[in-house]
This record gives C-alpha cells, sequence and structure tokens, in this order.
C-alpha cells in the first residue's frame, strides 16, 4: 500500500478516534506480557483518568484544551451564544426534525470532504478500509455527528434569523432560472496576465496550435488550465457569456479583458434551455436564492451581533 494511503488511514483512524495497536503496527510476538494492572476504581469526578496509579485531573485537561483551542473554542461559543440570545428574542426555535435533516447533511458534507481530500474512490472503499484499523463508516458518521450536532442547530437558528430579513425579488429568481435552467454554453479557456503574452498565443492559435496544450502549459487559471483549459458551463446572459453569445462551436473568441486578466475563449458546446417554467421550479430556486443570501450575509451579520454585544473574556489557565 502507497505511503499515501497509509497516512490518509492513519488520518482517518485517529479523526474516528477507534484504532488498535494491533492492527496499525503489526502484531508484537515473543515478548513477554507485562503483569495486568487491574484498574483503580475513582468515584472522584475532578480526576479524569489515572495511569499507572498517577492521577490526571480535571484541571490538568482543561489546561490543555485552553492551551491548544483556547481562544477559538471561546470565541466559537461566543458566537453560538449570541446567536441562541437573537433567536430567543425573535421568537425562533428549531425543531428535532430539522436539526436531524441539517446534522445529516454536514455530516455528509464533511464526510465527502476527507474522501476527496485523502482521493478515496466511496464510502464503500472508505468502509473497507476503515475495517482494516478496527473502525468503520457508522462509527465514524457517529463520530462526526457528535462533533457536528451543536452547529447544526446553530447554523438553523442563524439561517431563520437571516432569512426575516431578505426579500427575494423577481429579477433575483429570474436570474437564479437562467444559471439552473437557461441555456448553456460549454467552453475552454486560456488566461494570461498580460495582453501582449494573450496576442502571441492567440497568433499561435489561429496558426494551428493546440489550445488543450497551451491552456496546461500557459494558463494563469491553473483550476482550468490542469482541465486542458475547460470551465464550468456558464450562461450567454452572465457577462463573460455575453462577450462569447455569437461564437459557433469551435471559434476562438478576440482577447476578454476581466478583474482575473486576459482570456481567449473556445466554444465547445452549447446547450439548450431547459423545458421546466420558472413557475415549476419556482420554490426550488427560492431556496437557492436565499442560501446565496445567507452566505453572503452571515459573515456582516456575526459581526454586527459581536459589535453590538456586551463581552468580557476572562480566560485563564493554571
Amino acid at each position: 500500500m502507497k505511503i499515501r494511503v497509509m497516512v490518509t488511514l492513519f488520518s482517518l483512524a485517529l479523526f474516528a478516534g477507534v484504532f488498535s495497536t494491533q492492527t496499525v503496527f503489526g502484531e508484537v510476538t515473543n515478548v513477554a506480557k507485562p503483569k495486568k494492572i487491574e484498574p483503580q476504581i475513582n468515584t472522584d469526578k475532578n480526576i479524569v483518568a489515572i495511569v499507572n496509579g498517577q492521577k490526571i485531573t480535571r484541571q490538568e485537561l482543561y489546561n490543555l484544551l485552553v492551551e491548544t483551542y483556547g481562544d477559538d473554542a471561546l470565541d466559537v461559543l461566543i458566537r453560538r451564544t449570541l446567536i441562541y440570545q437573537m433567536a430567543e428574542k425573535e421568537g425562533i426555535s428549531v425543531t428535532k426534525t430539522e436539526v436531524g435533516q441539517k446534522l445529516k447533511t454536514l455530516v455528509n458534507m464533511e464526510i465527502d470532504s476527507l474522501m476527496s481530500a485523502y482521493r478515496i474512490k466511496d464510502r464503500a472503499d472508505l468502509d473497507k478500509e476503515l475495517v482494516k484499523i478496527g473502525s468503520s463508516l457508522s462509527q465514524l458518521e457517529e463520530k462526526v455527528s457528535k462533533k457536528m450536532r451543536g452547529q447544526s442547530e446553530v447554523e438553523l437558528l442563524a439561517e431563520k434569523l437571516i432569512a426575516k430579513t431578505v426579500t427575494i425579488s423577481e429579477e433575483e429568481l429570474q436570474s437564479a432560472y437562467e444559471q439552473e435552467y437557461g441555456e448553456k454554453i460549454e467552453a475552454s479557456q486560456i488566461v494570461f496576465r498580460t495582453r501582449r503574452d494573450a496576442e502571441d498565443a492567440l497568433k499561435k492559435l489561429k496558426s494551428g496550435a493546440d489550445f488543450e496544450t497551451l491552456a496546461k502549459n500557459e494558463s494563469v487559471d491553473r483550476a482550468s488550465a490542469a482541465r486542458g483549459g475547460r470551465m464550468q458551463s456558464f450562461s450567454p446572459k452572465d457577462d463573460l457569456g455575453a462577450e462569447v453569445a455569437y461564437l459557433k462551436i469551435g471559434e476562438l473568441s478576440d482577447i476578454i479583458k476581466t478583474d482575473y486578466g486576459y482570456h481567449i475563449i473556445k466554444i465547445i458546446d452549447r446547450k439548450p434551455a431547459s423545458n421546466k417554467s420558472l413557475k415549476a421550479v419556482r420554490g426550488e430556486l427560492e431556496k437557492v436564492v436565499r442560501n446565496q443570501h445567507f452566505k453572503e450575509r452571515m459573515g456582516p451579520w456575526l459581526i454586527s451581533l459581536i459589535e453590538n454585544a456586551t463581552i468580557t473574556k476572562n480566560l485563564v489557565s493554571d
């Protein structure tokens, strides 16, 4: 197994919180086993663990957590408290069903993100690898779920609070409809820092240079360059779309200047608009637009809550 995979499994095992020394480091043989020490019964809540007779106190655990996560964790608690206070003031609450649905979404996103980061193909493969180290996908999901339950409730309350300030216009719905269901242009691009570089490349392309090769080697937009210049599909009514709407499949654009540089666009394909009407998908689009507003307003809204609150911090460790 490659080192990358081993590191992945070790990281996931730590994240899941369950792995055995036997499965990770191999079985130890021909070594005298130490005499088993019976665990001590502890009824003192100020003692969180006893290791070979040595006591670890709750204060020691607190000090370690403060040293490791202190300021960041406190800021999280402050923001959560402000959101709970505002929700109570506005008479906003969430149900267990809503929290459960939100939590499921967050857990799936977290696990998908882990799989993407460590290049694990699907959940079946993830489960197989976790089993090898004494864990399982269900245990990982449970671990993530415990970690994110509080976050799911707070996010829901924040969404509802911000939603009260949002009014969705017909123009926004129409724009969202065009983005989701309107005509789409499939294209590739090469992006340059200077117009001179773009002009030189356009001459090469018109003389027969391969667009994909040039994009991989010269485009400063490395995300699309890695795909041979291939872009996310876009609407002909977008700012960029309007610049190339007149082009036919296979044609090159002139040099287009944007905030990101100087672009040369090649049209790959066109996809016709969906036959679904705006009325038929209105509810779905309202959710999309509300989510956009939430993402845009969340940061400023939290800053406003903090600026208008009276907050005294007293985080200390012995």
